[in-house]
């Protein structure tokens, strides 16, 4: 392996604790830099690598708009009672860490491909593989609510050589792309050779700080404003603006800077859409493009202002989500005269983002669960993980808005917790219900958001659920416990809940939960043999993990068994409690 891409991994396996051999490391850590690219959700690594059967393909990633579904029932959710077609890619990756490239390999990689797609597969499939395929024919019953009447496909084989030139290495994958299009399964197929410089910019725009630099028309300042550092309103090139702001350096559109705009695309279907794409479409019409259009609105915590140009960092578009992904949709036709506005707002302060991110968004309908970021339980628990990071010698950080922490060095992605994890975490643990965590976990943000958040709940069960699954981590990432127990970590934070509490529990909203939320971090934190044998043998007990299919962990029957387990165990070991810190 290339140094600068084992540096790049080093850095990689230090902040999500992925503790594999480098084959499978290189893998989760290209998974998981095209996952980036497509979806701004935090994910396990590890849930994007499997065990078992290789057909010759590392990983399948499938997403609906951008949203990642690994399930049957999420891609029925995802595209139940829609008003609009849904753009949804399927990706196939393949890694090697040879720092050459070989014909042999990426015709291999084509023939899996191939087999996967096929009504009867040939090559052995392992239980993560028969699932993508069980995802994938799903998707294609669906094709009525398609974008195109097709899913998308993106295609990767990477490797920490230089860039491709050989012939022999272009025609192999010029061959992916004919054979694949050839199943007349996708809309269109993107076949693409990650080298050693493609992978470090995946990384790094993953987890690296977003910057860009505009050439301005026409700028002018707003006024003095409490909460606001500088605001501009400011009129640049519609090209200029897709180019540095919208695009990656790969081509691709940059997914995380609509992380706090609560709406979705919504295609170009619509009326206001289409509108704007015949607009640009037509060379005379486009010219006044950026007076018919409302304009952008931008957040950035720093914001340079020189005479000819603007420096913005760490932006996000908050208002303007579908005329920048119609300007990305038609950027090829989009000549030098058409422009666009951009109000750009510098400031740090969350709670004036929230009041920018309702008040420009509420100029079109909008749904208020998509504010979750904003409900006042939300923002009570941040508050309460910030108090107890001054106390705590190992501090847990909740991520209210996305990337809130992504540009501190010293904070572990293993440690952060954005809002779907703690729903994940307190449904499993407190509310019993590890089946949806683990299979459903967009109806814990969604229809079930009112249990989960309920603003009565005492925040230590929060913070108690969430250091288990961080405690459960470690332990894995370390081997003291078998990392295949991961699959079941929703189910064995219910366990360890009911092996150290008891069968009674004490209502989330009452102060005595707060004891048997110290009991429980207690317990994880400690660390001495006897302890992680008692994790181990609980374990052990509560599933024969050799037998635990996908479709049992999406069973609310195990979950129910599971606590009748521990139950038992702990009638057989009584837990040593003591309030012993880590």
């Amino acid at each position: 392996m290339h140094r600068v891409v084992r540096a790049h991994l080093d850095d990689f396996q230090v902040k999500h604790a992925v503790s594999d051999n480098q084959s499978k490391q290189f893998e989760a850590f290209l998974n998981y830099a095209i996952f980036r690219t497509h979806c701004a959700e935090n994910i396990e690594p590890r849930d994007l690598v499997y065990e078992g059967d290789d057909p010759g393909i590392d990983g399948v990633m499938i997403f609906v708009d951008d949203s990642y579904v690994s399930s049957v029932e999420e891609v029925e959710e995802a595209l139940r009672d829609r008003k609009r077609d849904a753009d949804v890619t399927v990706v196939f990756t393949q890694a090697k860490t040879s720092e050459s490239w070989s014909k042999g390999e990426i015709n291999t990689f084509e023939s899996a491909i191939n087999d996967f797609l096929s009504e009867a597969a040939s090559y052995p499939h392992s239980e993560f593989m028969k699932n993508a395929r069980e995802v994938f024919n799903t998707v294609l019953t669906h094709v009525g609510k398609i974008r195109d009447g097709k899913p998308k496909a993106e295609i990767y084989f990477a490797t920490t050589a230089r860039a491709a030139d050989a012939d022999e290495i272009l025609a192999a994958s010029s061959a992916i792309q004919r054979s694949v299009a050839g199943t007349g399964y996708f809309s269109s197929v993107h076949v693409e050779l990650i080298n050693r410089d493609s992978i470090v910019e995946l990384w790094t725009a993953a987890e690296g700080q977003v910057e860009a630099t505009l050439k301005v028309l026409g700028m002018a300042p707003f006024p003095k404003t409490p909460g606001i550092d500088e605001g501009y309103a400011v009129t640049v090139r519609a090209k200029e603006f897709i180019d540095q702001i919208l695009v990656d350096g790969n081509g691709r559109l940059r997914q995380r800077i609509f992380e706090e705009n609560v709406r979705d695309f919504l295609g170009s279907a619509g009326d206001v859409n289409q509108e704007m794409a015949e607009t640009l479409l037509d060379q005379v019409k486009q010219k006044r493009f950026g007076i018919l259009n409302n304009g952008i609105t931008m957040i950035s915590p720093d914001v340079r202002v020189g005479s000819l140009e603007i420096s913005i960092r760490d932006f996000q578009i908050v208002n303007g989500c579908q005329t920048s992904n119609v300007l990305f949709e038609n950027r090829d036709s989009i000549g030098a005269d058409a422009t666009i506005m951009l109000k750009l707002i510098e400031t740090s302060d969350a709670a004036v983002i929230d009041d920018i991110v309702r008040s420009t968004n509420r100029q079109a309908k909008v749904e208020e669960n998509q504010f979750l970021a904003t409900l006042d339980a939300v923002k009570a628990l941040e508050r309460y993980f910030e108090a107890r990071g001054a106390e705590d010698d190992l501090r847990l950080y909740f991520e209210r808005r996305k990337n809130q922490f992504s540009h501190r060095e010293n904070v572990k992605a293993i440690r952060v917790f954005d809002i779907k994890e703690i729903a994940r975490c307190v449904a499993a643990m407190f509310l019993d219900k590890p089946d949806i965590a683990s299979r459903y976990p967009n109806r814990l943000t969604s229809e079930m958001r009112a249990q989960v958040f309920d603003p009565t709940y005492q925040e230590e069960v929060y913070h108690a659920a969430a250091y288990t699954l961080y405690r459960l981590k470690i332990l894995m990432s370390n081997n003291r416990i078998e990392q295949r127990y991961s699959k079941l970590r929703w189910h064995m934070i219910m366990a360890i809940k009911y092996y150290i509490c008891g069968n009674v529990m004490p209502n989330m909203s009452s102060r005595k939960i707060k004891e048997k939320c110290e009991e429980i971090e207690a317990f994880m934190g400690k660390g001495d043999d006897g302890t992680i044998n008692a994790i181990r043998d609980l374990c052990a007990s509560i599933v024969d993990i050799d037998d635990i299919t996908r479709d049992k962990l999406k069973g609310s029957s195990l979950a129910q068994d599971v606590k009748a387990k521990a139950l038992a165990f702990r009638e057989a070991n009584p837990p040593k409690t003591s309030k012993t810190t880590a």
